[in-house]
């Protein structure tokens, strides 16, 4: 009997070492790995500068939740600059007024709806953003 508990005892001890070093080598490969994702990401903008959008959208805020079938997309953008506005129905061509302003009449179809507005830029570069509304027929009280 004594010889079965030595080797349970020997097995136990060889075995949870395994297991302790498969856990070490997980845990320095998990950070290991979060550490060249961070190192990995080269800024394009050099170092303390700020990266100013061309435009801006202003209403319907993100996120929204409307009753309304049209809406208009407001916002601002460089002056006389073209956008293109892209919806689950509508795709339009804008050109923002020379203030800076621009807006749109958009269709809505019930339920999730990505408005898109993108404009292009110096050295042929596009700049997009994208906002989420919802429409529907009735709000919760």
């Amino acid at each position: 009997m004594r010889k079965e508990v030595l080797f349970a005892v020997i097995f136990g001890i060889i075995l949870g070492a395994i297991i302790l070093f498969g856990i070490r080598l997980a845990n320095k490969s998990v950070s290991n790995l979060n550490l060249n994702k961070e190192t990995a990401t080269p800024s394009s903008e050099p170092a303390g500068t700020l990266t100013k959008k061309s435009f801006e959208i202003d209403s319907p805020q993100n996120h929204s939740v409307l009753t309304e079938k049209v809406i208009t997309l407001t916002g601002r953008a460089l002056p006389n600059s073209t956008l293109a506005v892209i919806s689950e129905v509508d795709d339009l061509l804008i050109e923002s007024s020379p203030e800076g302003t621009f807006s749109a009449q958009l269709n809505l179809v019930g339920g999730e709806n990505t408005l898109t507005v993108t404009t292009l830029l110096k050295d042929n570069l596009t700049e997009s953003q994208s906002i989420t509304v919802i429409q529907t027929n009735t709000l919760p009280e």
